[in-house]
């Protein structure tokens, strides 16, 4: 079976009705479940079978990724080549998306139990391509099934595009700038529950981060970090420099340079390493210096692990 999926006529649904993400989702499934790969095993997987595993996917998080897409799917035991199936609404339906957009194109992946990574990989180049907006129109703009089937074979299925940073950073939940007030920081930090923050020029130039770890530390002396206990040191308050200089001090005088960046082509292992080996809480993807998105553990743990 050729490319990273299955698809055939049978699989894409141009100017869809539902009245909303669940009624897309069960016709789409539909459509799967009687396809040529799956019809080879209809005792195994049926309709059933695979609706509940797409509807308790979609229940756990949204798979609405911004950017006008949707990508339910579910990891199938049993199954043997992944199967894709691309629904266009006539309507935009809501998806409960990350950016609070409709989505207007819908693509059911259901991959073999043991290959999430094919999941993500299928994700990845369908986003990248819906990203581009000369490729967005094209596709959008194709009205037959024999048309849309076929670019989505060929600018899709039968590629094999590694997974890069661009493909799961998101856009910062907030940024500050080097001249913005200390307690404006910790409000923004508190009011996003942010661990960490980025400092940027207002071109968007990375500069700085500051962290929990930075404020938390501010009034320490340094040899506070050698220690194994404070027990002997009950009376030390290691706010007071903080609310000494609130009234004053910049995001600048407290942020930190030593941040991880990687470029928009940087590969999971790069980003990991950052993370994992290096310890960094997030790292920025830039270009020429610029700040265009982020990646954090949590979004790791979301976009790649529980694929």
């Amino acid at each position: 079976m050729k490319g990273l999926a299955y698809i055939d006529e049978t699989l894409v649904l141009p100017e869809a009705v539902a009245a909303d993400k669940w009624q897309i989702i069960a016709q789409m499934v539909d459509m799967a479940a009687v396809c040529k790969p799956l019809q080879a095993q209809k005792d195994v997987l049926t309709r059933d079978m695979l609706l509940n595993a797409v509807t308790e996917r979609e229940r756990e998080r949204s798979t609405g990724l911004g950017n006008g897409a949707a990508f339910p799917h579910a990891r199938v035991p049993g199954l043997q080549h992944a199967v894709v199936c691309a629904a266009f609404p006539k309507q935009p339906l809501n998806f409960d998306s990350i950016d609070k957009k409709p989505v207007d194109v819908v693509v059911l992946i259901l991959v073999p139990e043991g290959q999430p990574q094919t999941a993500l990989q299928l994700m990845s180049q369908f986003a990248r391509l819906l990203s581009d907006p000369i490729e967005r129109e094209a596709l959008m703009g194709l009205t037959t099934v024999s048309g849309l089937c076929g670019y989505i074979s060929r600018r899709v299925l039968e590629k094999d595009v590694s997974v890069t940073a661009r493909d799961i950073m998101r856009d910062p939940v907030a940024v500050v700038h080097p001249d913005t007030p200390l307690v404006e920081v910790t409000r923004i930090m508190n009011q996003h529950l942010l661990d960490t923050i980025a400092v940027t020029e207002k071109d968007d130039t990375l500069v700085g981060e500051i962290t929990c770890d930075d404020l938390f530390k501010r009034g320490m002396p340094h040899f506070f970090t050698q220690l194994k206990s404070i027990a002997f040191i009950r009376e030390f308050d290691p706010f007071e420099k903080y609310f000494a200089d609130e009234s004053y001090a910049l995001a600048r005088d407290v942020m930190s340079c030593d941040y991880a960046t990687v470029p928009e082509d940087a590969t999971l292992l790069e980003i990991v390493f950052e993370l994992a080996v290096h310890h960094h809480p997030k790292v920025y993807v830039v270009r020429d210096g610029k700040r265009l998105g982020v990646i954090d553990r949590i979004l790791v743990l979301d976009r790649v692990i529980n694929v």
